[in-house]
């Protein structure tokens, strides 16, 4: 048996150090038999060794660890997207002028039909008087025009 049994050491780092030799002397003083003891420590050897965490263990958790800085970075960003976000009071102010736009949008769309309107009475009277002056020009020429079309026709 080694006087002392050193784990493994994953890396650089600073192995864990285990005195195979006196914890079998311990056991045997206490009854254990030679392979019994040393059986024993074997197995306690190893157990450490595959157990125990070691500085590189340590420095890679420690590297994956979130650091101060990092912690006030997602406090700086988690109050900078709370200001930016919309409260209740600002969604109320945008449905109130989301309303008021389309009343005033409202508003414009009747005085635009009541101008279409306006125009479109103002077409009929202007049609209808052309309508009417048109009427009284056939009249007047019609029976001239009629003499002439039947003296063209009484000629031929």
């Amino acid at each position: 048996m080694k006087a002392a049994n050193e784990a493994k050491p994953a890396g650089d780092a600073t192995p864990v150090i285990f005195d195979t030799l006196k914890a079998a002397q311990e056991l045997k003083k206490t009854g254990f038999e030679d392979r019994q003891a040393e059986a024993v420590v074997e197995t306690i050897s190893k157990a450490v060794s595959e157990t125990v965490a070691t500085k590189a263990d340590l420095q890679l958790v420690r590297s994956e660890m979130a650091t101060k800085a990092d912690l006030q970075l997602l406090r700086s960003d988690v109050e900078l997207l709370r200001s930016e976000m919309a409260t209740k009071a600002d969604l109320q102010l945008l449905r109130s002028d989301v309303e008021l736009l389309q009343q005033s949008v409202d508003s414009r769309f009747e005085k635009m039909e009541i101008k279409v309107d306006a125009l479109e009475n103002r077409i009929v009277l202007k049609l209808g008087g052309l309508m009417v002056t048109m009427i009284f020009v056939l009249l007047a020429i019609g029976p001239f025009y009629i003499s002439w079309v039947m003296s063209l026709l009484g000629s031929s």
